[in-house]
Formats: C-alpha cells, structure tokens, sequence
C-alpha cells in the first residue's frame, strides 16, 4: 500500500501507537486525580473543578443503579453543550451503560423513530425540551425523564400516564454519594449510540465502544505532543450530540486535562461573546465547523479581537471554503487545521499537520494506524492511481463495531476490515486528501449530515405539493444550502413560510430548506430517478 503520506508527518509524531486498555470514565478517573483543582467546565458564572465534576457524576451513577438500570441498557441524552451533559454522559458509560445521541432539535416523528429504534430506558433532557419528549414519550418504552431544569417549565407539565416518571437531575445529584462505586464498564463495551444518517435518509445508531474512542483519543494527542504554551482551555461550540463535537471537544479536554468553556449554541448574536471568550482565556484549541469560522471571519467586529491567541485552530464537518482559509490567514498568520472524519470514525481519519504550512484545500493526512485507500465506485474493490478520484476507505483502531440492530447494512459498510465511507476524494503527489463529493447526494448544513430524500419525505406529505426534488449548492455561510424544487397540486402556490412551518412538523431546522422554487415539471431518468445534477447546474448558472 502507498502510504507516501507519513513523510508528512511533523517530526514529533509516531507511525504507529501503543494504545492503554482503559475506559472513558479512567481518563475522567486520572484526571481529577491529577489535577483536582483545575477547572474542568465552565458555563458563564459556572466553574466546575475536576475533583467536582467526579463526584457529581459518581453520585448520578449511584442514582442511576438505584433506579435499577443494568449494564447495557441504552440512556438517551437529548442536552445541549452544559455541565449536565458531561455528568449525565459519564455517569452512563461509568455503570456499563449506553449513551444514545440525540440532537436537541430533535421532535416529533424524528424523535419518536429515534427512540423507539434505540429503546432507551430513560431520556436526560433540559426542561426546554421536556414537552417535544412527553409528545411522544408514551409510544416509546421510556420510563424515566430526568430533568435538568432552567425555568420550572416541568411544573407546567403534564404526564401522559402513570408509568413515566419525572425526577430532576440536580436532586438526584444532591440527594447520592458522591463517593465512587462500582465501575462496571470495559474497554470493549459499548459505550455510545451515535446517529448518522444512511444512504436513503434513514438514521442509523453507530456503535462506539469505549476502546475505539480512546484509540481515536489517543491517536489525535499525538498529533500535537508538544505541552501548551499558554492556558489549557477549549472553547467548546460544537455540539456533544455530534461526533465531532463530542470526541474533539469534550473527551479530548478530559484526556488533556483542559478547561471546557461551553457554548450551548450558537447564532450571529453570539459572536461577541465568543470574541470575548477567545480574549480571555487564550484557548489551546478551539475546533468549529466551516459555518462557525465563516460567521467569525467575516464579522465586522473580528478585527478588533486578537484571533492569533487560538493556538490551534481546527475545522471539521465538512471541508473549508478557501475563502476562510485566506481571511484567517490574513487575520492571524495562521491556518485552520482541518480534519475529516465521521461517526462509524469515532470522530476522525484525517487532520493537516499541525507545524506544516497548509494547503486550504485539503482534509489532511491519516492518523497513525489508520490506513486509507482511494477505490473504484463501481466496485470498490480496485484501488486508484494517485490523482484519481473515487471513494475513501479506510480502517483503524477507531473503526465502529457496526450500526446499532443492522447487520446488513454493517456488513455492506465494513467489508474486508475496511470501512466504506460513501465519501468521494483524491490522493495527491505529496499524500495530502481531498474530498471531492459526496455518494448519494449527500448535503451538509450548518455541519450536519442532511439527505434529500427525507426532506423529500416530509415535504410530499403537505397537501398543496405533487411532487418534489431537493438539492443542495454550495453556500459560504451554511454549507449547503438547501432548495427544495416543487411540482404544486394546483396553481395555488403554498408559500415560503408555510412550508418551513410546515417542514418543522417533521424536521430539525438544519434539514429545512431555504429555498422554494415551484415548475410544472421535474427531470428524472427513465426509472424515474430525480435528476438532481440538473437542477444543480440549473441553480449555479442562475447564481452566476
């Protein structure tokens, strides 16, 4: 196998790795013994210490055994980035259970077919969200909500039924040991369900043990082995329900011992507080998907901030526009370190090397210990010349175990020992990747997985649509933008807001089109396959 990439690799990083046979609560376990006094979450006016963020999660774990919940039972988080989050999550993996995922937009229909296809004893969710659970909680086998309350807004609630019941999360904190009890997990269990979307819209759970995220965990460390030149934080953006977001920014700060300074989303009204979190604690890293670095870059209010402070800069989700390359650059005299990975990746593959001058375009290079091949599409079994496009494969320590209750399409994904990411791309002369598309008309918005043919899906049930082909075109701030191209009914036209109303019944908002563009006729093949490549073209021609 070539593998001309590892004369890229900085000097101080390894080939190949010696990985520890520990669990994610170890790495926590380690830490707060090591530096119990350090900071380890900070939310505001909220600072939690490593010494304290352990005892809460010991005590959420003493609380979840009380509640009689067994090695291998699946608990759902549906929490946006906060101290509860990486309690609830800890807590979890600590007594052998499962974490399942969940996006907190998640509601309705897309809600209810998460839970029941993951059949999660529990659901931990902010009192924000409780009534989008309790619409659906009595279709699922949930027999506990737990509650992190913000407004009292449980207190307005009203349970469907007898067996489901409420508890608040802080009570069930205060009211256990905080002492450590039995750890019931090991190296190869299961430790999270991860959504991803499959080929035809459908989720599917990545299964992630507790060994192939610390493999990943400690394949990116060495990346950058050198110690931090000045404070050890993270700003912490992305969200946990996302690989990314989870591995990069919430276990890699406990592996490294860093102050998360948590975000618990973000919009345009944010960027000053990011901009005055960067100036105040001087983050080691600071990982963002493309939209974020977009939005910072091109605020007017950046060059009043001294964004160089970042020591490393990172995007992942999807690749960067070399628009924001060259503006960060011009910023800071710094690149954004990318990297490319997925789900079924435990978050990564490839990152650029940290103390080389980037190429913009690029995703990087393989970690160590993971090998990649660029294959034939058709087949996937012939491996491409340098400079040939075709699909990524590659396999590691940070491989999946497979999809959740999916054999078949676990063994069409992993075969061989490889895993098929349906991702096209290239090697070049150096051994830098690029990605080049996506198989199956993969959108991405906002840094999240969108398919056309769930839009689709939710958009043909509206009564005033005959029939509809959604695409996706690139967009600097979002990714991808999505339009939606309808085929009405009659001649009356259901307008723009209706239709994203209409779409919200059905899906998160980063899965709502955009755009609507109403005609009398749609292309498709013969088999009546949509043309999607057509109404592309049709919309980068409009633009230009």
């Amino acid at each position: 196998m070539d593998k001309r990439w590892l004369n890229l690799y900085d000097q101080d990083v390894p080939h190949s790795l010696e990985y520890p046979n520990i669990t994610l609560p170890d790495i926590l376990n380690r830490t707060a013994a090591r530096t119990p006094d350090y900071p380890a979450l900070t939310l505001n006016e909220i600072v939690i210490t490593y010494s304290q963020l352990k005892i809460r999660v010991d005590a959420l774990a003493n609380a979840l055994i009380s509640f009689g919940v067994n090695k291998g039972d699946r608990i759902a988080l549906l929490l946006p980035n906060s101290p509860t989050y990486v309690i609830a999550y800890y807590a979890i993996v600590k007594i052998g259970a499962v974490v399942v995922n969940l996006n907190v937009i998640s509601q309705g229909e897309d809600l209810l077919r998460l839970l029941n296809h993951s059949d999660p004893k529990m659901v931990v969710t902010l009192d924000l969200f409780l009534k989008n659970v309790l619409e659906v909680a009595e279709q699922t086998s949930l027999d506990r909500i737990l509650i992190h309350s913000v407004f009292g807004l449980e207190k307005e609630s009203t349970l469907p039924g007898e067996r489901i019941r409420l508890e608040i999360v802080n009570d069930l904190i205060s009211g256990h040991s905080g002492q450590e009890g039995e750890q019931r997990c090991e190296p190869d269990d299961l430790a999270v369900l991860q959504y991803t979307s499959g080929v035809t819209g459908h989720p599917k759970a990545v299964m992630l043990t507790h060994r192939s995220i610390i493999d990943n965990l400690v394949q990116i460390d060495s990346w950058n082995p050198k110690p931090p030149t000045q404070s050890r934080s993270a700003i912490c953006i992305i969200p946990f329900f996302h690989v990314f977001g989870m591995t990069v920014c919430m276990h890699l700060s406990i592996f490294r011992s860093y102050q998360m300074v948590l975000f618990p989303r973000f919009d345009w009204s944010s960027i000053i507080e990011i901009l005055n979190s960067i100036k105040q604690y001087r983050p080691i890293s600071f990982p963002a998907v493309p939209a974020l670095w977009a939005a910072l870059v091109s605020s007017s209010e950046t060059d009043k901030y001294d964004l160089s402070s970042i020591e490393i800069a990172s995007g992942g989700g999807s690749s960067l526009s070399e628009w924001i390359q060259e503006k960060y650059l011009r910023l800071t005299g710094k690149y954004i370190s990318q990297a490319y990975g997925l789900s079924e990746a435990s978050s990564t593959v490839f990152i650029t090397p940290f103390r080389r001058p980037g190429i913009s375009s690029s995703v990087g290079i393989p970690l160590p210990d993971t090998d990649v091949k660029i294959v034939d599409i058709e087949t996937g079994e012939q491996e491409l010349p340098v400079g040939e496009t075709g699909e990524i494969i590659f396999k590691g320590p940070q491989m999946m175990k497979g999809y959740w209750q999916d054999e078949e399409k676990t063994s069409q994904t992993i075969r061989d020992g490889w895993l098929y990411t349906g991702d096209l791309g290239y090697m070049d002369d150096l051994g830098y990747f690029y990605l080049v598309d996506r198989k199956d008309d993969l959108m991405i918005s906002s840094g999240y997985n969108v398919y056309p043919s769930e839009v689709e899906r939710a958009l043909i049930k509206h009564p005033q649509i005959k029939d509809v082909t959604v695409v996706g075109i690139s967009d600097q701030l979002r990714g991808d933008a999505i339009t939606a191209f309808i085929i009405p009914e009659s001649d009356s036209f259901p307008k723009r807001q209706e239709l994203i109303s209409f779409c919200s019944n059905y899906l998160p908002d980063y899965k709502i089109p955009r755009f609507f563009k109403f005609r009398n006729e749609l292309p498709k093949n013969k088999i009546g396959k949509p043309l999607r490549r057509l109404l592309k073209q049709e919309l980068l021609t409009s633009r230009d």
